[in-house]
Formats: C-alpha cells, sequence, structure tokens
C-alpha cells in the first residue's frame, strides 16, 4: 500500500491571502502546490448556468475538472501538498485525502477590495474598455451571483475546517501561523 503524505487545504473567499500564503507554505515545505483555479470551471459558465447551479443545491463536484481529484491523491503519494482550494473539504471525491483544512478568516469588504486590486491590474487587460465591462458586470452580478455563492463557501469551508486563521493580520504573521500548523504534520 502507498503511504499518502499529508495535504493542507487552504481556503478563504476570493481575497483572503490563499494564493500568497499557499505558496509561501509550499516553499516552506518543500511541498507540491495546487491551485484549485486551474481546474475550476464555474467562473467560465453563463451567470444563468450558475444560477440554475445555485437553485440545484449548489453541487460543489460542478464547480472543477474531475482531474482534480485524480491529481491531487497522485501528488500526495509522492510527498505533502498544499492545496489552494476555496472549497476546503466541501468536494466530496477530495475531501478524504485532505489532512487539514484551514480557512482563512477576513472581512468581506477587505476581501472584495483585494480581490478588485488584483484582478484590475493593468497586464490584465488589453484595453480600458475591456476592464471597464469586466468591473461592470462583476459588481453588477456581486449580490445577485457572487455574493450568494461567497456566502456558500464560507459557510460550508469555514465549518469544516481544523483552524481558523485572521487574514487580516500581516502577511508574516499569517505566515506563521501556518507553519506553526503544518510544522506538526510535515516531518522536514
Amino acid at each position: 500500500m502507498t503511504v499518502r503524505h499529508p495535504v493542507i487545504a487552504i481556503s478563504g473567499v476570493p481575497g483572503a491571502g490563499k494564493s500568497r500564503a499557499s505558496g509561501v507554505l509550499a516553499r516552506h515545505l518543500g511541498a507540491a502546490y495546487l491551485p484549485f483555479d486551474d481546474f475550476e470551471v464555474l467562473t467560465e459558465l453563463a451567470p444563468a448556468t450558475v444560477l440554475e447551479w445555485l437553485a440545484a443545491g449548489a453541487p460543489v463536484a460542478a464547480m472543477y475538472d474531475p482531474a482534480l481529484d485524480t491529481l491531487l491523491d497522485d501528488l500526495s503519494r509522492q510527498g505533502p501538498v498544499v492545496f489552494e482550494t476555496p472549497m476546503g473539504r466541501m468536494a466530496p471525491a477530495h475531501a478524504p485525502l485532505i489532512t487539514c483544512a484551514i480557512w482563512l478568516e477576513v472581512d468581506r469588504d477587505v476581501a472584495l477590495c483585494r480581490k478588485l486590486d488584483v484582478a484590475l491590474a493593468e497586464e490584465n487587460w488589453s484595453s480600458a474598455a475591456e476592464m471597464a465591462e469586466w468591473m461592470g458586470g462583476y459588481l453588477n452580478a456581486y449580490q445577485s451571483l457572487v455574493r450568494p455563492c461567497l456566502d456558500l463557501q464560507a459557510a460550508g469551508a469555514r465549518a469544516l475546517a481544523d483552524h481558523l486563521i485572521d487574514g487580516m493580520q500581516p502577511p508574516a504573521a499569517v505566515d506563521a501561523r501556518l507553519a506553526q500548523i503544518a510544522q506538526g504534520l510535515v516531518a522536514r
């Protein structure tokens, strides 16, 4: 039987600092880094389809390419994994692979500002018109579509987390707390 190594899942709403914190922790541990966004399919769907998904009970497995579960399993057999995922243990297929789920708690307004700051970086857009169109669409859909998805995510992933970390702290404090938690899971 192949030994599985620890999988540390870091979750939080968009703008919580998952990407930055997961990358730092993976480098610190010498672990594989697996970002959920590489497998996420929900944001590629039309808003009406996402509303239908919400109305159908928001099945988490429909949010991502199932190849993610296979890759997570494979990586965990090779060494420790830091898994950046908005859903934590909410996805039934990869929940059993997660050794430790951590939720980064961040004020929603601050998270929204952080998300927009990253999304609106000049290098992400070919023109100001393209950026303005995306911004208008995102803000128009925020109350009816984005916020319900965030509420679902926060209620589910936060409740299933082993640790809650105050993501409003300076990044170095978040990194130190993550390293402290991971220390007991990953032998160096």
